[in-house]
Parts: structure tokens; C-alpha cells; sequence
């Protein structure tokens, strides 16, 4: 599209330099509307690369109701047509409340040995924020214990259960995923969905 100098005012040509006359003969240009498509789909293609995608879980999985195992699936209500996909599950915050239900429990000595996620190698003694990067300073094992029902409770289960879902089930986000979905503006639906659906 060109313009032709009238006076002051530019007024917008077609390839064939044609004059537009109204805002209608704009949108009825072949090459006017090609120029208009391929700046929307460059920028929805810029727009969909921008935004990080947080509600895929590593691990695809159903809900015992058929609903995808995912934040946004179970938000969505969305139903998996694959019924070959595993369930998923984990314990309650209840069952790691005893020590001997947490990953890495030795039973001959009766001692944890330490659970490593990323860089971080925690105990039942080691601060939330060490290990989450953010909230509490009270350790895991308090917070089990004293604070039942909040937000770090329902994380502590969740975090754990990655480690090691029970048999027979997956759980379907990493304990890497748990911990950034405890530090992103997820962090409620996030406790919602694990204590909905993967709180046995």
C-alpha cells in the first residue's frame, strides 16, 4: 500500500494506485487484508511463544473422575479421550505427619536419609523456605505436626508425594514443578488441586 500526497493529508493507495475512499474500500483490498493477517498471526505466534505454559504435569495421568490430572485440566473439567493413561494419586498430609512415611525412611536404623530436589538436599528438620525458596522459616516437620490445613501443609504432601507416589499410581508434577507452583501465581489452585484430587 502506498499514499498520495493531497494537501496535507496522506491518502493510502492500493497496489494498483487506486485511492481508498473509505475505511470500507480498506478492508475490501486483497493485499490490505493479506498485510492485516500477517501481522495478526506474527503477533498471536509471538504472543503464544511469550507466555510460559505452567499446568502440563511431566507425567499425563487421569483423575479417578476421567479428568486430565493437571491444574488446568481438572479446572476445566477437561475429560482425556486416552483411558490407557495411568490414575494419579498421592497421600494425604495425615500420612507424612509419621516419619516413617516419608521417601528415603531406613526401617533397620530408623533414620531418614536426606531427599534431594534440584541443588537442595532436605531432611524432616530443614526450613520451608530452604527448601521451597520462599514462605516459613519453620521446619517441615513442625509445620506437619502444628499447622495443619495451610497452604505449606498441603505443599510438604505434595512435594513428598513427587518423590514417591504411592504403588500403583503417578503423581503428575515433579517435586521441581511442586516447588515452582508453590512460588508462582498458581500457588492456591495449586493447593485446590492436590488436596481435590491427590490427597488419598
Amino acid at each position: 500500500m502506498n499514499h498520495k500526497k493531497d494537501g496535507c493529508e496522506n491518502i493510502p493507495t492500493d497496489s494498483t494506485g487506486s485511492t481508498f475512499k473509505s475505511s470500507a474500500d480498506l478492508e475490501q483490498s486483497p493485499s490490505r487484508r493479506r498485510l492485516l493477517l500477517s501481522g495478526v498471526l506474527k503477533g498471536s505466534a509471538l504472543a503464544a511463544t511469550a507466555v510460559p505454559i505452567r499446568s502440563f504435569a511431566s507425567t499425563p495421568a487421569l483423575t479417578k473422575d476421567g479428568k486430565i490430572c493437571t491444574i488446568s485440566g481438572a479446572q476445566s473439567a477437561a475429560h482425556s479421550q486416552k483411558a490407557t493413561l495411568p490414575p494419579c494419586k498421592g497421600w494425604s498430609p495425615g500420612y507424612y505427619k509419621k516419619v516413617e512415611h516419608w521417601p528415603h525412611y531406613d526401617a533397620a536404623s530408623n533414620l531418614l536419609g536426606g531427599n534431594t530436589v534440584g541443588a537442595i538436599t532436605f531432611n524432616i528438620n530443614s526450613p520451608f523456605n530452604t527448601v521451597f525458596g520462599s514462605g516459613p522459616a519453620t521446619s517441615l516437620i513442625t509445620i506437619m505436626l502444628t499447622i495443619e490445613n495451610s497452604l505449606e501443609f498441603h505443599y510438604i504432601a505434595a512435594l513428598l508425594n513427587a518423590i514417591k507416589p504411592p504403588s500403583g499410581y503417578v503423581f503428575p508434577y515433579s517435586a521441581s514443578e511442586v516447588i515452582g507452583i508453590y512460588n508462582s501465581p498458581q500457588k492456591a489452585s495449586g493447593k485446590d488441586f492436590f488436596y481435590t484430587y491427590l490427597e488419598a
